[in-house]
């Protein structure tokens, strides 16, 4: 008898010690960003709820989008925030929630004032500059019918790391970039190197975007149980409801 106890509760603090998160962060503030040698922001605080709300520690990885998705299809990240519901992703990945209306835009460098009220994909073709996008980013319909056409390849830089994409329009090296609206807002007003980029009106997307688990994660077994702890925290107001 005193075998099969200790046998059962050695299995299960094994257990409960095992159940580690790992979810993607990187420096996008204000939803992640690393304050001295601690990530701060909406997605490490929602991370940090529903960590909490299933028993388990955190692992945070710091690594660029695209070398995320990767992680996910091989099962080595648990979750991602900010992904766009795609066919092709949901063969690696179970979303799970959507977190946030995500509007992506156009910034210009303000050496281009022809092109500071640019409004449309059409006119973008005409763009005399280069923008810089991130890889394995999806920019809706009509901007990636855009960026596939071998015409235009020329026209886009593409680059894996969100900071060293930025890095191109605020060195010169690249006269435009797609980013996320509220991200670009908070830089030009928070980084002095952002003042020379202005948000055009060009909207090119405007989704809801996902929080997602993958489906290699040791976690996925249980998407029922953490589907319902989001709902719990949504009912208790301490998870964003977002209409789809």
């Amino acid at each position: 008898m005193k075998f099969w106890l200790f046998l059962f509760c050695a299995l299960y603090f094994t257990t409960a010690s095992a159940c580690v998160i790992k979810v993607q962060v990187n420096e996008f503030p204000p939803y992640s960003h690393l304050e001295g040698k601690v990530w701060q922001g909406s997605r490490v605080v929602l991370s940090e709820r529903l960590a909490k709300k299933l028993g388990c520690q955190i692992q945070y990885l710091d690594v660029p989008f695209a070398r995320a998705l990767l992680l996910m299809e091989q099962g080595d990240l648990d979750f991602m925030f900010n992904l766009t519901k795609t066919a092709s992703r949901n063969q690696s990945m179970f979303f799970l929630s959507a977190h946030q209306r995500e509007v992506l835009v156009l910034g210009v460098l303000k050496s281009y004032p022809d092109w500071l009220q640019l409004n449309s994909v059409a006119e973008l073709m005409h763009f005399p500059g280069r923008i810089a996008v991130t890889n394995g980013s999806y920019l809706g319909p009509t901007f990636e019918t855009l960026r596939n056409d071998p015409k235009y390849e020329d026209k886009f830089i593409h680059v894996t790391d969100r900071r060293a994409k930025n890095e191109l329009v605020v060195k010169g090296r690249a006269q435009g970039v797609v980013e996320e609206r509220d991200y670009l807002r908070y830089a030009i007003d928070n980084f002095p190197d952002y003042q020379n980029i202005v948000i055009t009106p060009l909207v090119l997307s405007d989704s809801a975007v996902y929080m997602a688990i993958s489906r290699k994660s040791l976690l996925f077994p249980r998407q029922t149980e953490i589907s319902q702890a989001i709902i719990e925290l949504q009912k208790a107001g301490a998870w964003p409801e977002v209409v789809e």
